[in-house]
């Protein structure tokens, strides 16, 4: 596993969590707001792998407890804001 795998999945979890209700305050569609999330997604991987840091290898046991516990405090904060 690499740092990168742990920002994407992170990506995906953020992406879905902040960019899904935006777009559904904008009345956007269904599928238009799948295509946006999509192409964000990927946009942001596309960056992520050009980052040489997170080229570096990570246990898996380091990498899930960081994803897990960077994704539940995120979770807190978007609560916490709402």
């Amino acid at each position: 596993m690499k740092w990168e795998n742990v920002a994407y999945g992170f990506t995906i979890f953020t992406a879905l969590l902040f960019l899904e209700p935006y777009l559904d305050k904008m009345g956007i569609s269904y599928w238009l707001k799948f295509l946006y999330i999509i192409i964000v997604v990927l946009c942001i991987n596309f960056t992520l792998s050009k980052i040489k840091f997170l080229q570096k290898s990570v246990t898996k046991k380091v990498g899930w407890s960081t994803l897990i516990t960077v994704m539940i405090f995120v979770a807190v904060l978007v609560n916490l804001i709402n």
